[in-house]
């Protein structure tokens, strides 16, 4: 393995209540983008060959989402990261996690990681819904309301092909940089 993650999955590894939903959503849509089920995105408790992080380096940040976005390049790179499970202690202090603010710094930095190594798992799904949305008041609006809104349709159907140019543009892109 590139790299091996001690996994706070065991008893003992209590989420407080408030940040659940968040820490959920946000390891769901991980897992989504990575294609991989990650038990513990968030873990420092890690060990990683020295020749797979290099040339990950340029894209860390400062702090503690350091461990994220590693976790996340790798994964999304094909590098082999195997989640061991450990005990946890219950934290002595305060965590110096903020709720609302790093929930939505974790969102946006796992969506800028996955879009730097794959952005048409961000892409083709975002276009596709205005696709369907497109379709969707298109017949919605021939079948019951008896006229068609084709200024919405063709804006909605115009977006999605933009967005999926766009996402192709960016894997092209990522690719020869690569």
């Amino acid at each position: 393995s590139a790299m091996v993650v001690g996994a706070r999955v065991r008893a003992g590894a209590a989420i407080p209540l408030v940040r659940r939903p968040a820490k959920w959503l946000l390891t769901k849509l991980a897992d989504y983008l990575t294609g991989t089920n990650i038990p513990d995105l968030n873990s420092g408790l890690r060990l990683m060959r020295r020749s797979s992080l290099e040339p990950f380096l340029p894209l860390t940040p400062d702090g503690f989402s350091f461990t994220t976005t590693v976790t996340l390049a790798m994964l999304t790179s094909g590098l082999s990261v195997a989640f061991v499970p450990i005990d946890y202690k219950v934290r002595v202090g305060q965590s110096k996690i903020r709720p609302v603010r790093d929930s939505l710094n974790f969102f946006q930095l796992i969506l800028r990681t996955v879009m730097y190594f794959n952005p048409l798992k961000i892409f083709v799904p975002a276009s596709l819904f205005l696709f369907l949305v497109a379709a969707g008041v298109f017949f919605y609006s021939t079948l019951w309301m008896g006229k068609l809104l084709d200024t919405t349709v063709t804006i909605l159907f115009v977006g999605g092909l933009q967005l999926l140019a766009i996402g192709m543009l960016a894997d092209l892109i990522g690719k020869r940089l690569k």
